[in-house]
Order: structure tokens, then sequence, then C-alpha cells
């Protein structure tokens, strides 16, 4: 009834484990590396925006749209920068992406994370057939 030695079977089982797991790890990182780059690099379409956009924060489209009480016009991508879901909350003077609950100011800057990088600008120019404006992905 002494010391008894583990299965030899039982080792094997361990070190496969732990090998896939070595192996597993940085795959998995990759791999959300790779799908961050790809989503970067797909353009948005153009958004309209409304002449009669409220003042504050909103969602118009795939935009998330800050017009100042001057109705100066600033618009953000609504993918959210952590892992590009559409955001479509505004919640008091921030967004809130639905996904994991990151928090982006009406400036594009992070609130709370899991993002850690702001909200991507998109190019605001007038649009002369509705009164509105065109945001536009900057390249």
């Amino acid at each position: 009834m002494g010391l008894e030695l583990p299965h030899p079977a039982s080792r094997r089982h361990f070190f496969r484990q732990a090998l896939a797991y070595v192996a597993g790890v940085p795959l998995a990182v990759l791999l959300v590396d790779m799908l961050r780059r790809v989503r970067a690099q797909q353009v948005a379409p153009p958004v309209a925006i409304p002449p009669d956009v409220a003042a504050g924060l909103s969602v118009v489209e795939g935009a998330i749209v800050h017009r100042e009480g001057d109705g100066a016009i600033r618009a953000y991508s609504a993918r959210c920068t952590h892992l590009g879901c559409r955001i479509d909350r505004v919640a008091g003077d921030e967004v809130i992406c639905p996904c994991h609950g990151s928090r982006f100011r009406a400036d594009g800057s992070v609130v709370n994370g899991p993002a850690t990088r702001p909200l991507e600008p998109m190019r605001v120019e007038r649009d002369p057939a509705t009164g509105g404006w065109i945001a536009r992905a900057s390249p």
C-alpha cells in the first residue's frame, strides 16, 4: 500500500492536453487579431445624415452622430473597436456596444472597455440635395 505512481496513459493524456493548450492559445490570439485587421480594412458605405438630426448623440444607420448646440456635426463609425460589433444604443451622453458593454463619449473616446481604441472618425460633408450631410469612412 505504498505510494502509487500515476498510470502512463494519464501522463500521456496530460501532456497532450498541455501541448494543445500551449499551441491553441497563441493560435486563438492570432485568429482574433486577423479578424480585427480584416474588419478594419472593410470600408463602410456612406451614411446619409438627415438635416433634422437631433442635437446630442444619435445612431444613424452605420454612424454615431454628434450634433452640437451650434449645429456642428461629427460622425464616427458605429463599429466597436473591440471586436467590430455594431453599436446601436445611446445612453445619456455615451454610446454603448451591445456585445461586451464598451462605452464611448461623444468625441469617440473610450469610457469603459473592453475596447481600448477610440471610435473611427468619419468625414462629414454637406449634402446639397437633402440639406443634410453625408458621412464617409476616413481613408
